[in-house]
């Protein structure tokens, strides 16, 4: 075989090779480390495959090629040297063969470097990291699960020049594949190491979310993260830390909060956008409310503590829960230990059935619910438990709503749309079955990790910012300025747990306490309260009586109980300690106010008529203006 058909043959094997390159390169575009190592192997193959001609009667061929090549570069040599027997072959191409191989031996040197790098890519992503984070703010993630996955996601998709940062101690190797793909998605970085070790400065913003299903371990980094920067007095920490115990929540009452501290109680997150994103009072039907619970474990008995406050509307409505588990008796026990009180004030009814068996219809037979919640140990079982109680109660105007706790979005997404009854019937003409849609199972899904977690970030939704507008105006706070900024309000309302769950739960209740009056928040970009401030005054008795009866609802589910007045010393209302305070039970409000000289009830109504400036505080905050308006049934 002579020298022009080895070239040739030799010049299509590098074609072949660097289209077989590029593709590999697409395919793995979002793994760089991935790239380097594909362009590294092309262009050492394309190399092998152009300089063969040269040595084509040499056995070591390929090995002195690639010697010589190297040593060309490193001692500055001239490449082109070495395609000096090229100069025999008369072929058309060879101007074009020469310069591509001239361009891969100077090349090739750079992806050696580079593949060399790329196995040291985490230590390289700290350097990075630490150089890019002087300039910009940080989130850190403690695990990776659908929890810190979804956050991270939203932060990508809603401020792409922050830096995501995994920091746990395993190896990429040791990441499930979805996950790691969805991390490459949003350029992340994971880093083998402790989180509390990951260095930065104080020039921008870091963030911490310590959401491992491990409460120890979150809390056990918690106070690492704390012991860090408690003496650098820094506003430019943030830390949100899962728990499902009062443990956590003890210690950072007691720390000094030098940097922002939120609790992720996420039976609380997923019970309060419940009651937000479907409202109890939209189910009142001639002045009457049932809600009904299935399922009595965690998520199930902190519905049902949400619950207690959101039946509160008014002497017109008369309200009863009901909750059917398992072990119907132990369910009331572990609530009544939690929220002393609150079930017998009530008048909550606990049962024992089982939903696979027959037991279930039994107990539905003596209720009639028009608010259904479904919680169960997993969203199959919630789902079938919803569809059996549908086909229970029927499918018509003014049956019952129900609401399936599910995990995934795309669970809402794909299944329950889908959930509808049809009527099969042949058609002759056709020679087929046809199908006349009779309706819909209508089960509404809610508590997904996706709109749980999305948008866990302060001010990310208007609910955030009216619980901060809550706290700030009953500090005194009227307005946003140049003084009291987003930034300072916002580090108010972090300051103490109580204080921040207390706002919350409130900007929860103010859909509810417009309702009372007729009224709605609409997104209208007006920002008109006007509606409100010119009925507020004249309903100001019913809306506190309302207020009185939510506040002993929200304390008592906290696990506070009755300070008798007997028992107050020195004016103080509260013994935090015992978890007691003189303030939940309204029938005493009257001899404590002998006692102290306070007028109580009118420091109640102060926060009921801060209504129309929490809401413009809450706009200010937010960026968009909500309005009150006349509910539209009743223009």
């Amino acid at each position: 075989m002579n020298g022009e058909v080895i070239l040739t043959i030799c010049a299509i094997l590098t074609l072949l090779i660097f289209a077989v390159g590029v593709a590999l390169v697409i395919l793995n575009r979002r793994d760089i480390k991935r790239v380097v190592r594909v362009l590294g192997v092309c262009v050492f193959l394309m190399l092998m495959s152009g300089i063969y001609p040269y040595y084509a009667k040499e056995t070591y061929a390929i090995g002195l090629t690639l010697v010589e090549s190297m040593c060309a570069m490193l001692l500055n040599s001239n490449p082109g040297e070495i395609l000096a027997g090229f100069n025999g072959f008369d072929v058309a191409y060879i101007g074009v063969y020469k310069t591509v191989l001239l361009v891969l031996l100077i090349i090739a040197p750079l992806f050696t470097v580079g593949i060399t790098l790329s196995f040291f890519s985490e230590k390289f992503a700290r350097i990075i990291y630490r150089i890019r984070s002087e300039f910009r703010d940080t989130y850190l993630f403690s695990a990776i699960n659908e929890r810190t996955l979804c956050i991270a996601e939203d932060v990508a998709a809603t401020d792409r020049k922050a830096l995501i940062v995994f920091a746990l101690r395993i190896s990429e190797e040791d990441i499930d594949a979805e996950a790691l793909a969805r991390i490459k998605e949003i350029n992340a970085y994971v880093i083998n190491d402790d989180i509390v070790q990951i260095r930065h400065s104080l020039r921008r913003t870091r963030n911490y979310y310590l959401l491992n299903t491990n409460d120890g371990e979150n809390l056990e980094a918690g106070l690492r993260i704390y012991q860090r920067y408690n003496k650098e007095r820094t506003d430019k920490v943030n830390m949100w830390l899962y728990t499902k115990n009062e443990i956590s929540e003890v210690i950072f009452d007691y720390l000094y909060e030098t940097f922002n501290v939120r609790l992720i109680n996420e039976e609380g997150l997923i019970a309060r956008a419940l009651v937000t994103d479907y409202p109890v009072y939209d189910t009142v039907k001639d002045g009457r409310l049932s809600v009904l619970i299935v399922g009595g474990g965690h998520i199930g008995l902190e519905i049902l503590r949400t619950m207690t406050m959101c039946t509160c509307l008014g002497d017109e409505v008369k309200a009863d829960i009901n909750v059917i588990d398992l072990n119907g008796e132990k369910s009331r026990a572990i609530f009544e230990k939690a929220s002393p009180g609150l079930a017998e004030k009530w008048d909550i009814k606990f049962h024992s059935a089982d939903v696979k068996s027959v037991a279930i219809s039994n107990v539905l037979d003596g209720i009639d619910p028009t608010y259904i919640v479904v919680c169960l140990g997993n969203e199959t079982l919630n789902l079938e438990t919803a569809i059996y109680i549908r086909r229970k109660y029927g499918i018509a105007d003014g049956l019952p709503h129900i609401h399936s706790l599910i995990d995934y979005k795309r669970i809402e997404e794909q299944i329950t749309p889908n959930l509808c009854v049809s009527d099969w019937k042949y058609n002759t003409e056709h020679r087929k079955f046809e199908s006349t849609p009779i309706c819909s199972f209508e089960i509404k899904t809610f508590g997904s990790y996706e709109d749980t977690y999305k948008g866990l970030r302060i001010g990310a939704s208007y609910r955030d910012c009216l619980a901060v507008a809550v706290n700030a105006a009953n500090r005194g706070i009227t307005a946003v300025d140049s003084k009291y900024n987003a930034e300072w309000l916002t580090d108010l309302y972090n300051q103490v747990g109580f204080y921040k769950d207390y706002s919350d739960a409130f900007a929860v209740s103010i859909p509810y306490k417009l309702w009372l009056l007729g009224l709605e928040l609409v997104d209208d970009g007006a920002g008109e309260v006007s509606d409100l401030e010119n009925i507020l005054e004249a309903n100001i008795d019913r809306l506190h009586k309302n207020e009185n009866k939510r506040y002993e609802a929200f304390m008592r589910s906290k696990g506070w109980t009755q300070l008798m007045p007997s028992e107050v010393q020195n004016a103080r209302m509260g013994n935090k300690l015992q978890k007691k305070h003189a303030r939940i039970d309204p029938q005493y409000t009257e001899e404590l106010e002998q006692m102290t000289g306070r007028d109580f009830s009118k420091e109640d109504v102060r926060s009921i008529m801060n209504l129309p400036t929490v809401i413009r505080l809450a706009n200010a905050l937010y960026g968009k203006n909500y309005s009150v308006r006349i509910k539209e049934t009743e223009k």
